[in-house]
């Protein structure tokens, strides 16, 4: 549980730019106490709530919104256990503040992490307000109760609504956590419940902000022209046609080119002008040289080549069971398959985007991050101030898969800011994007495995070579680490006697970050075409192969067998539930259903996140053109709070999913990308969007995990149907190497 206590005026009016009159709470809690399973750590501020004497309660959202409904599902919660009206309720959303504890918002975990925070706030505030009426009416405060944002007292059926009450109850002390008194579930009204997104309307409506939208006094407006390859620095630039153009105002320089590129910008040169268009055109006149960096060399697909004829030097054993050599040996078949990943970009619909301008005290952004405390690190870094001399305003975010985790474009807006003296507001073009990311890393991995007499899989041995995302940090680091093979590699669930897990060091030639589902994706696609190759060679039906090769239902522990990360004694990796999410997807998709001629299914089932998730997809095959028709996916995260939202992320999970596998892919020549926009890096269209159905598992478990579970099963779902439709047996991804997407 957490600390609460009142919030002062002075305190809520700092963190949130509104005048406090009534009861304010404030929290404090472990940081990622319930991620990581650790009950220790540095306690900070977190989450406030606030009720006004006019009944308006306001709760601060220190999440960053993306259309995952986040603004939405974390006040539900604190408004049921409080017996808040919703209509009453309004979110603001809090500035990038240290005391607010981690803001990140990433990795699936803001329900995860503050689900009793949550609700812990509302309940504190309901038992301060039955307080305030107990002393009001002079009686027990047991003999008061609250419902519908009025505290009651029944026995003289006298009430007063929660705002009338607010002041006293803000002269109150907090109660203590264990003293909390928490609804029972069966009595929940919006938990669990289908709650509208409260930026629903103004999302429909374009009233709204995001980043690309920001407007200040006097701003310019930049358009950058980076590096092409990672390490290169500016070596001359030639302006002058391009200050010619009407409009521009300046022509900066950005250094850069430093590794480890961390979170910097990358070297470039700013065009300035008074509108987008103009920078965009002048910019398009620079003549420039850079200076020549080793990372010209990198060439992708032949990496790729080379990594699937041979995985380089010596590996790191991250798990070993039993005696896998001797083991396939003595198999009675043996079966090996070499998979690939591509490199991947975000492909967010509003590219990177901040405004930034100096102020007296340091410097001011506007920005579409995931991540504002990182952004207030970055750019006061890059404009010489202190992180507290930053004031990061969070914008509405036009989706972003993680790329807005990584704030180096709002470095970029506010270097140029300081350099020019006045507002600017950097947008990234899509072709930026593309070109300029923090990639999903490509990924190779080698599988072996034997089975018995019987069909059973007895022997299993994989290795994989791909960058770690630390190389971004760390040039030296070469090796996956164990919480980048812990996403469904080391720890793939199977009951496998024999088993050997091992990782290749794999150089970084580019900026490698985190993407939807990170690393989750291309292990998901080797394990699960793997066990579907097996079944396929002792010609067992693929799902009733899956079901049997889980096992027991027991908890996957993979401590003894060397491999630690991962393991969370709170949340254990359980195969009945595994079990149990494919058994629903059967159910869903009538399993095995019947085909025509080219027409096939293949199924898939992944663990990550802490949640549970299957998925049954159905292809048809016509000459070399194959299309998705159905996808049904399945999944348990535990207990529930906004079901429409869940619903609506796993569609977008497939879609996600989808875009990947059947077109996503990033290569680079001479270490430079080579796709550039929508037309060679492009994304499921309406027309490619198959039937999509969603099966929401009710649970009392803990919280899982739903923005990025729902896609990595979706991959290897859809290669293993074309193999079952007679396709080809696809073991380098995307699809559209070997098929055309129809």
């Amino acid at each position: 549980m957490s600390n609460l206590q009142v919030v002062n005026r002075r305190a809520f009016l700092k963190l949130t730019g509104l005048a406090a009159t009534g009861l304010a709470l404030q929290a404090s809690l472990p940081a990622n106490a319930a991620w990581t399973g650790q009950q220790g750590g540095q306690l900070s501020l977190n989450v406030f709530v606030h009720l006004d004497t006019d009944g308006t309660v306001t709760l601060v959202a220190h999440r960053s919104e993306m259309g995952q409904g986040i603004r939405t599902s974390l006040p539900q919660i604190i408004a049921d256990e409080m017996e808040a009206d919703w209509s009453k309720v309004k979110i603001v959303q809090a500035l990038g503040d240290k005391q607010y504890g981690n803001q990140n918002t990433d990795g699936s975990r803001s329900v995860v992490g503050f689900y009793q925070i949550m609700r812990e706030m509302g309940a504190a505030a309901k038992a301060m307000l039955c307080q305030a009426g107990a002393n009001h009416w002079q009686v027990p405060v047991e003999s008061c109760t609250a419902e519908n944002h009025q505290v009651h007292h029944r026995a003289s059926g006298r009430s007063l609504p929660f705002g009338e009450l607010a002041a006293a109850a803000a002269k109150l002390p907090a109660p203590g956590p264990k003293t909390l008194q928490f609804k029972d579930p069966s009595n929940y009204k919006y938990i669990g419940k289908g709650v509208p997104m409260v930026d629903l309307d103004d999302i429909v409506r374009g009233t709204t902000e995001y980043g690309v939208d920001v407007q200040l006094p006097d701003m310019v407006h930049a358009s950058i022209e980076r590096c092409p390859y990672l390490g290169g620095t500016l070596k001359s630039v030639d302006d002058k046609a391009a200050r010619k153009v009407p409009g521009v105002v300046d022509i900066i320089r950005l250094e850069g080119g430093q590794e480890p590129p961390m979170f910097h910008p990358l070297a470039g040169v700013a065009v300035l002008a008074t509108n987008t268009w103009a920078a965009q055109q002048a910019r398009k006149k620079l003549v420039i040289e850079w200076q020549p960096s080793p990372h010209q060399q990198f060439n992708s697909n032949a990496e790729l080549t080379a990594l699937g004829e041979a995985l380089p030097g010596e590996p790191k054993q991250v798990r070993v069971r039993g005696d896998v050599k001797k083991a396939l040996a003595e198999s009675a078949q043996r079966i090996q398959a070499v998979y690939s990943v591509p490199h991947l970009e975000h492909a967010t619909m509003e590219p990177p985007a901040a405004a930034a301008r100096m102020t007296e005290n340091g410097c001011e952004v506007w920005a579409c991050v995931q991540a504002p405390q990182r952004t207030q690190q970055v750019v006061a870094g890059a404009v010489g101030v202190a992180p507290e001399q930053v004031k990061v305003h969070v914008t509405l975010l036009g989706s972003a898969f993680g790329r807005k985790s990584k704030p180096d474009f709002a470095a970029e807006a506010a270097y140029l800011a300081k350099a020019c003296g006045r507002p600017v507001k950097v947008i990234w073009s899509r072709e930026d994007a593309v070109r300029h990311g923090y990639y999903h890393a490509f990924s190779v991995q080698h599988f072996s495995g034997g089975v018995d007499g019987a069909g059973k899989l007895v022997a299993l041995k994989a290795a994989v070579a791909s960058p770690t995302i630390m190389s971004t940090f760390q040039p030296e680091q070469a090796l996956l680490q164990d919480f980048e093979v812990g996403q469904g590699f080391a720890n793939m669930p199977y009951e496998v006697p024999h088993q050997l897990a091992q990782v290749h060091p794999t150089p970084a030639h580019t900026r490698i970050g985190w993407l939807r589902s990170v690393y989750n994706i291309n292990h998901a696609f080797s394990v699960n075409s793997f066990i579907d190759e097996v079944a396929h060679l002792v010609k067992r039906d693929p799902l009733e192969y899956q079901l049997q090769a889980l096992g027991a239902d027991r908890t996957v522990d993979t401590r003894e067998e060397g491999f630690a990360a991962g393991f969370n004694a709170d949340y254990p990796y359980s195969i009945a539930r595994m079990k149990n999410v494919l058994a629903r997807v059967k159910a869903s998709a009538k399993w095995p259903a019947k085909t025509g001629a080219g027409e096939g299914w293949g199924v898939a089932v992944h663990h990550s996140f802490l949640s549970y998730v299957a998925v049954a997809s159905k292809v048809k095959l016509e000459g070399d053109s194959v299309r998705v028709t159905d996808v049904h996916i399945a999944l348990d995260c535990g207990q529930i709070v906004n079901p429409d939202r869940v619903h609506a992320q796993m569609e977008g999970a497939v879609i996600f999913g989808l875009s990947l596998a059947l077109m996503g892919e990033i290569s680079f020549k001479n270490g430079r990308v080579e796709q550039s926009n929508f037309d060679d890096y492009p994304l499921c269209r309406i027309g490619q969007s198959p039937n999509i159905v969603v099966t929401l598992i009710e649970s009392a478990e803990k919280h899982g995990g739903v923005g990025e579970p729902g896609v990595p099963p979706v991959a290897p779902s859809v290669t293993n149907a074309i193999a079952a439709a007679g396709g080809p047996r696809i073991r380098s991804l995307p699809v559209a190497r070997h098929l055309r997407i129809a």
